[in-house]
C-alpha cells in the first residue's frame, strides 16, 4: 500500500536508523583521530551547500557522504579524549537514546494535558536528581518549591531574575513594565557568567544596575562587599531584589560563599539565585559534594546543566525554586486556546508556567534512560575519575618551576599561567591547541593570561593527560 510523499513507513524508517548506524559508530569510534578543533575556514563549509533545497528526495546514501565529507570536517570534535576546552559537553550513549525516542513520541509538553507523561516524568527526574545531588528538602516535589527543565542555565537564570522582579514589584513589572521596574537593582560576582548582565537587560531591570560584586584573593564573591553595596543601595532608595550566586564560575570554577551570601540576602528580602551550571553535576559524587550543596537551604533557587559534565546531551537544564508561585505568577499567561478542565482544577502542573517558551521538549526521557541504564554510581564514579586526572595535572604544575596555578584546583578545571608572563602564556597555549590532540580555551584572572584546562569529557583517559602534561611541560621549559 503506498504512502503520500510525505509520510514514511516504519519499516523504511527503521531501514534508514540501520544505514544511519554505521556513520553514527564510526563518528564515535573516530572521537580521537583528528584535532578537535576544525580545520575550516569561514565559509568553507557554506561554499559546497546549494543555496537551494532540493525539490525531490535524495538517497539516504548521497546524504550520508556527504555529511561524512562536507559536514563532517566542520565539526568541534566536544567528544574528544583531549578536549579540555571550555566545559564538557557530553553525550552519553543512554542519553542519546532517549533522545532519539522523545523525537519517535513527538510529545508537547507545555500543559499536563497535552502530555501527562512528559510532565509527571519530568517532575520526578527532577526528584531523582534532588535526591542524588543531596539537594535540601525545600526543593522537592509536591512541596511548595520543585523542579523544572529549561534549555540552558541562561535560561534558567532569566526565569528566576523575572520572577523576582516580580516579587519585588508585587507584580508591576509584568504588568506595566517601565517604571515599575526604576530603582531594581540585582547582584553576582566580577567572575560570573555573562548569561546574567544578559538576563538583567531583557528583564528590564537594566544591564546598569546589574552590581558586579567584587572578589576575593580565590574569585569567590566577597561577602563584605556584597552587603556593602546593598546597604548602599537602599539608602539611595533603590530596590534590591536579586543576587546570583556562583558555584563553579566559568573562568576559574570559583564556587561563592552561598551560605554567607543567603544571610545577606535574607536580610533584603532578596532573590538568591544559584548558578551550578559545570560544577552541580560533582554532587553526585558524595566526596566532592559538600562545597557544591552548601547553603542551598538558603536559596531560592537552584541550577545546574546535565548536558555538561553529567552526559545527558544538550540541552537540558535542571533548574529548583524553593516557591514555584514567584514563577508562575510572573510566566502564566492564560488564553483560551489553553484552557482545559484539568489545568482549572489546580491538580496539575503546566510547565508552560514556569519558563519564557509555550513549547517544550520531552527532555525529562533522556534523564530517566541515563539514570536508569547508566546509573547515578556510575555517573560519581566518572566524577571521581575526572577530578583525580586534574590532580595529576596540577601535581606537575606544581612541580615545574616555571609554570604556576593562578587559582587553586576547582575539581576537574585548572588554570595555568607561565611565570613569564601573557607572551609565554599565549605561546604555550598556542602551543597545546597546535599540537593536534587537544582543545584548551584561556581567560583573564586580576587582569593576566590564563590557559584553562577543564577535564571532563567521556573519552578522556589517563594516557591522554599524561600526554597533556608532556607536551605543556617540555613546551615551558
Amino acid at each position: 500500500m503506498s504512502v503520500p510523499s510525505w509520510q514514511q513507513r516504519p519499516e523504511d524508517f527503521a531501514n534508514r536508523i540501520t544505514q544511519s548506524l554505521k556513520w553514527i559508530v564510526q563518528h564515535m569510534q573516530q572521537s580521537g583521530e583528528r584535532s578537535p578543533w576544525s580545520a575550516l575556514t569561514p565559509g568553507e563549509l557554506a561554499s559546497r551547500i546549494p543555496l537551494t533545497a532540493p525539490t525531490t528526495p535524495e538517497p539516504l546514501e548521497d546524504v550520508l557522504a556527504d555529511l561524512r565529507d562536507v559536514i563532517a570536517p566542520g565539526l568541534v570534535r566536544w567528544d574528544a579524549p583531549g578536549w579540555f576546552a571550555w566545559f564538557p559537553s557530553n553525550s552519553h550513549p543512554d542519553a542519546i537514546l532517549g533522545d532519539l525516542l522523545a523525537s519517535v513520541m513527538a510529545q508537547q509538553g507545555m500543559l499536563w494535558t497535552s502530555s501527562p507523561a512528559c510532565t509527571e516524568l519530568e517532575s520526578r527526574m527532577l526528584e531523582w536528581l534532588r535526591r542524588s545531588l543531596g539537594l535540601c528538602d525545600r526543593f522537592a516535589e509536591g512541596g511548595a518549591g520543585g523542579g523544572v527543565i529549561q534549555d540552558t542555565a541562561s535560561s534558567g537564570v532569566l526565569a528566576c531574575l523575572v520572577a523576582a522582579r516580580d516579587r519585588t514589584t508585587s507584580g508591576l513589572a509584568s504588568t506595566r513594565g517601565g517604571d515599575a521596574c526604576s530603582g531594581l537593582v540585582a547582584y553576582t560576582s566580577e567572575q560570573a557568567h555573562s548569561s546574567v548582565l544578559k538576563a538583567a537587560g531583557i528583564c528590564g531591570i537594566g544591564r546598569d544596575n546589574l552590581r558586579l560584586v567584587p572578589t576575593d584573593d580565590q574569585f569567590r564573591m566577597d561577602v563584605r562587599s556584597l552587603s556593602r553595596m546593598m546597604q548602599d543601595d537602599v539608602a539611595a532608595g533603590l530596590r534590591p531584589c536579586f543576587c546570583c550566586a556562583t558555584v563553579g564560575t566559568t573562568g576559574c570554577g570559583a564556587i561563592d560563599p552561598v551560605s554567607q551570601i543567603g544571610q545577606v540576602c535574607q536580610k533584603h528580602d532578596v532573590w538568591l539565585h544559584v548558578d551550578a551550571a559545570w560544577a552541580g553535576t560533582a554532587a553526585i559524587a558524595s566526596e566532592c559534594r559538600e562545597p557544591i550543596t552548601s547553603g542551598c537551604e538558603l536559596a531560592d533557587s537552584w541550577s545546574f546543566n546535565p548536558h555538561k559534565w553529567m552526559g545527558a546531551s544538550f540541552d537540558c537544564c535542571c533548574l529548583w525554586v524553593a516557591d514555584q508561585r514567584p514563577l508562575i505568577d510572573a510566566m502564566s499567561i492564560d488564553p483560551e486556546y489553553l484552557r482545559n478542565s484539568a489545568t482549572g482544577t489546580g491538580e496539575v502542573i503546566d510547565y508552560r508556567d514556569w519558563h519564557v517558551q509555550l513549547g517544550r521538549r520531552f527532555r525529562a526521557i533522556k534523564l530517566w534512560l541515563l539514570l536508569r541504564c547508566t546509573g547515578a554510581a556510575a555517573i560519581a564514579e566518572m566524577v571521581e575519575f575526572h577530578v583525580e586526572l586534574a590532580r595529576s595535572v596540577e601535581a606537575a604544575v606544581n612541580a615545574h618551576d616555571c609554570l604556576v596555578l593562578a587559582a587553586p584546583r576547582s575539581l576537574s578545571l585548572l588554570c595555568i599561567q607561565h611565570i613569564d608572563g601573557d607572551l609565554a602564556t599565549q605561546s604555550l597555549l598556542d602551543t597545546v591547541n597546535a599540537d593536534g590532540r587537544f582543545a584548551v580555551t584561556h581567560c583573564k584572572l586580576d587582569g593576566l593570561l590564563v590557559m584553562r584546562i577543564a577535564i571532563g569529557a567521556l573519552n578522556t583517559d589517563q594516557a591522554t593527560v599524561d600526554a597533556l602534561i608532556q607536551v605543556m611541560t617540555e613546551a615551558s621549559q
